[in-house]
């Protein structure tokens, strides 16, 4: 647990020249804080900085459907903290296709999971980026409308949405 409090605040550190916003994590304690980095990266960042930018927010995204998952398995689980990261993946969405400029793939010689795919079909990746941002806002509603079967029903069409640029734009892990 200290771990975790340690990791994210060294991950909003990071984000503080990116302009964080705190929004709840997966540990069900309203007080914890998860970093969300509020604009895509600056055209003079170093591809290593737009890399860096673009991983935290996904993570930013994946801890906060971490903490929607682990409230809709929960017996009591909490609306606000769905809520709250149902905010912070919708925020994190929008960004995604302003993080991969050209010069941020493997050729700027800084490590990513970022396949040539994302520059070489660039219709492509706006479209599956799109979806995300589509899946991200229905999921916000959901939440927004404080009933968790709504919440559960939007989950699919996010976890597509991800899958998705997964399978084309991101290498295997």
């Amino acid at each position: 647990m200290k771990r975790t409090f340690w990791i994210a605040s060294a991950a909003a550190l990071v984000l503080a020249g990116f302009g964080g916003a705190a929004v709840a994590n997966s540990g069900g304690k309203a007080g914890k804080k998860a970093p969300v980095a509020k604009t895509a990266p600056a055209p003079a960042m170093k591809p290593a900085e737009v890399i860096e930018a673009r991983h935290a927010n996904f993570k930013v995204m994946g801890k906060g459907f971490k903490a929607i998952r682990d409230q809709l398995m929960s017996p009591s689980g909490s609306m606000d903290i769905v809520k709250e990261n149902a905010v912070a993946i919708d925020g994190a969405a929008v960004k995604v296709a302003g993080f991969f400029p050209k010069g941020s793939g493997a050729e700027a010689g800084v490590k990513t999971e970022a396949l040539p795919a994302i520059w070489e079909k660039p219709t492509d990746f706006k479209a599956a980026s799109d979806k995300l941002v589509a899946a991200a806002a229905g999921l916000k509603a959901a939440a927004a409308s404080g009933d968790m079967a709504n919440v559960k029903a939007a989950i699919p069409a996010l976890g597509g949405a991800c899958k998705g640029c997964h399978d084309s734009f991101k290498a295997k892990d």
